[in-house]
Order: C-alpha cells, then sequence, then structure tokens
C-alpha cells in the first residue's frame, strides 16, 4: 500500500499543491493582519483575545485545504474515471480496492498535513508580526495554551481532511469535476462559517465529526463498488 500511495504522489506531480498552499497561507497571515487595522479604524474589535485568532485562521485554513482536497479528488479520480485512463491501472495485476484505497489515503493524508502545518504556521506568523507591529495586543500565550491549541489544531484537521472526501459521493455520480468542487464549497459554509469568536460553526467540532463519519461511509461503499464498475 506504502508503494501505491509512492507512486501516485510521483504520477500526479503535486508541486502545485505546495505552492498552493504557500500561496495560501500568505493570504490567510495577510488577511488576519488586517483585520484588526480595520477594527481599529471602524471602532469594533472582533479579536478579543486569542480565542477569536485561532477561530478565524482555522476557519480560514480548513475552508481553502476542503477546496483543495477537491481538486485532489478531481485529479486523481474523477478525471482518471473521464478520461478512461482508469482502465489502464485496473489492467494491472493489483487489486482495484488498493488502487482507490491508496489515492483516498493520499488526500487525506495531504490535507491533514497541509492544514496542520499551514494553522500552526499562521498563528506563529501572525504572533511574530503582532510582536512588531502590534496590532492587537490580545496575544498572550501560556506553553499550555499554545499545547492545548496545538492538539485542537490537530483534532480539526483530522477530521475536516476526512470529511473533505464527501465530495467524492457527487464527483463519482456522473465523474463531474464541477460538482466536486461546488460539493466542496457546500462543506466549507457549513464546517468553516466564522461570524466572530463569539458565535462561530468553525469552532464547533462535532460538525466535521458528523461529516467524517458520513465520508468513511462514502469510502466504505466507493470501495465496494468499484470491483463492479465496467470501464469498457
Amino acid at each position: 500500500m506504502f508503494h501505491l500511495i509512492r507512486l501516485e504522489s510521483k504520477k500526479f506531480k503535486l508541486g502545485w499543491f505546495v505552492k498552493g498552499a504557500i500561496l495560501a497561507n500568505i493570504i490567510i497571515l495577510s488577511i488576519l493582519c488586517i483585520i484588526p487595522v480595520v477594527e481599529k479604524s471602524e471602532g469594533t474589535e472582533m479579536l478579543k483575545d486569542v480565542t477569536g485568532v485561532f477561530t478565524i485562521s482555522g476557519a480560514g485554513v480548513r475552508g481553502v485545504f476542503i477546496v483543495f482536497a477537491a481538486v485532489l479528488i478531481s485529479k486523481m479520480i474523477i478525471q482518471e474515471f473521464r478520461n478512461r485512463t482508469m482502465f489502464i491501472m485496473f489492467s494491472y495485476p493489483i487489486n482495484r480496492k488498493k488502487i482507490l484505497s491508496a489515492k483516498l489515503i493520499l488526500i487525506v493524508l495531504m490535507t491533514f498535513i497541509a492544514m496542520t502545518i499551514s494553522h500552526i504556521v499562521v498563528i506563529f506568523s501572525f504572533i511574530g508580526l503582532n510582536q512588531i507591529f502590534h496590532f492587537t495586543s490580545a496575544m498572550s500565550l501560556t506553553s499550555s495554551d499554545v499545547l492545548a491549541e496545538i492538539i485542537k489544531i490537530i483534532m480539526f484537521s483530522l477530521t475536516t481532511a476526512v470529511a473533505a472526501l464527501v465530495p467524492l459521493y457527487f464527483g463519482m455520480r456522473n465523474y463531474s469535476t464541477p460538482a466536486t468542487i461546488i460539493s466542496s464549497l457546500l462543506i466549507v459554509s457549513v464546517t468553516c462559517q466564522s461570524m466572530g469568536p463569539n458565535f462561530s460553526l468553525a469552532g464547533i467540532i462535532y460538525i466535521p465529526l458528523a461529516l467524517a463519519i458520513i465520508a468513511l461511509g462514502i469510502v466504505v461503499l466507493a470501495i465496494r463498488k468499484i470491483d463492479r464498475i465496467d470501464l469498457n
């Protein structure tokens, strides 16, 4: 299985994913820096404490990579069915279920790692810049706070990475890339909607957890069905 995952990563040349992740981090960090500046000019205050910073940055990071995961699903699975190139892979003496499983595991791993690293990088970059430019005074963190937040980031990233597989169901129905991407945007609206630190769907772990359970059901059905799909 590890060998298949490595082959898939080489096959699709996923350098664009890394470049996109870096660009997304820069944009999210820029937005985080702009928010307190705008708030000061308008006399409002959304980032009242460090929880607000974590919530807003988390919503941004997870929203971006849910869409990135949909793009991966489209490139690695949907388009291969649509272009019939999956037939070539299925002609090899390798179990179809292992091939599809390797693709899905790679997508989840890449999404999880990217979300976790990106959220940590964005947060600590903001904290560092805040020490220089003093965007907000609400950045008091203890070592226990940092550890608790990192654990929370890992939990949210893992559940969201699995939940990001839900678009697989919509994409596989007619092998449609637009359906895959659009369904990912719907998931973003459900899991990452933030209306400030006082109320935000982005801070409720049960939402991505429920979607992750649904996604696992979709994956099981897709893997069980793969042997019955005729590509001729």
